[in-house]
């Protein structure tokens, strides 16, 4: 049905009635948030400006009120996606984006919450490249180093041996031997192991740094073994059996030495090391017992 002639006018009245009504809910809600804002009532400006943007659409200003309410409220996730379409409309809120997401790993980082410290400082990296890491660093290394991102977790570890106090550095280098260690890297782990211990003798994790030492030497013996470097597997096969750790490869350490000095000539050294081998095994059963046996029989007899 059509509005008559005679009331086109009064309708179309109403109508900018209604629009202006409109627009003054919006600016009252607007207004509103600021004094919710204002009386720092967080919570309450966060639902009045939600309430604009939803009248008014992706208004800028609105937009950027949205977005710090939501960060300031803790709220990463709708923080990131508002800012999102704030930042694809003005890229001058970029700043505002940055701060508020380090004020976000700032309170992740002081409640020990290592998911939302890496989460607000990507966030923040990824508008500003090159962003120092600072404090961060520690716990970064942590969280990638437990979310099986080694290369990640490493670089951050290296930073944090940079940057953290010297008190700090000694559970770095332990950390980012285990690390290196897992990823098969007993060379750089042996050197941060021995210095992890050199700086810390009495520290809680100094007889495991002493375990992964003899661990990585023995494994260091063997790729050397295998790369045909007789002396420096030798050497490395020395360490495990100074140290007597781990206890469980002892008798297979003296077994490749038994087998290098053997290659090397040194008939009596070579079968000191097998009967070392007999003498850790009382029961004198297994194969690698018997493997010494006959390498004494070889030795004395010939056979």
């Amino acid at each position: 049905m059509t509005v008559p002639e005679l009331h086109r006018p009064a309708a179309v009245l109403a109508l900018l009635l209604l629009a202006l009504a409109g627009c003054r809910r919006t600016e009252d809600a607007v207004l509103n948030g600021d004094r919710l804002w204002a009386d720092s009532n967080f919570t309450g400006a966060l639902a009045e400006y939600r309430l604009a943007l939803r009248r008014r659409g992706d208004d800028p200003a609105v937009l950027a009120r949205v977005a710090h309410a939501y960060a300031v409220n803790g709220r990463l996730a709708p923080a990131r996606e508002t800012y999102g379409r704030l930042l694809a409309q003005d890229s001058a809120y970029a700043p505002q984006a940055v701060f508020d997401y380090l004020a976000l790993a700032d309170r992740a980082l002081a409640r020990g919450d290592r998911y939302s410290v890496a989460a607000a400082f990507q966030a923040a990296a990824e508008l500003r490249p090159g962003l120092p890491v600072g404090a961060y660093a520690p716990v970064l290394a942590r969280y990638y180093g437990a979310s099986g991102e080694p290369e990640r977790a490493l670089a951050y570890y290296r930073h944090a041996l940079e940057v953290m106090p010297p008190d700090s550095a000694p559970t770095l280098l332990y950390e980012t031997a285990l690390l290196e260690e897992s990823r098969g890297n007993c060379g750089t782990a042996l050197d941060q192991f021995r210095e992890y211990r050199e700086r810390a003798p009495h520290a809680p994790h100094a007889e495991e740094a002493r375990w992964h030492i003899g661990n990585c030497a023995f494994e260091l013996a063997k790729q050397y073994e295998t790369a045909g470097r007789t002396d420096d597997a030798l050497a490395q096969l020395a360490v495990v059996l100074e140290l007597g750790v781990p206890q469980n490869l002892q008798d297979q350490a003296w077994f490749h030495r038994g087998e290098l000095l053997l290659a090397q000539g040194r008939r009596d050294e070579a079968l000191a090391a097998y009967q070392r081998v007999l003498d850790l095994n009382p029961a004198r059963t297994g194969a690698l017992v018997e493997r010494a046996q006959q390498r004494i029989d070889q030795i004395r007899f010939g056979s």
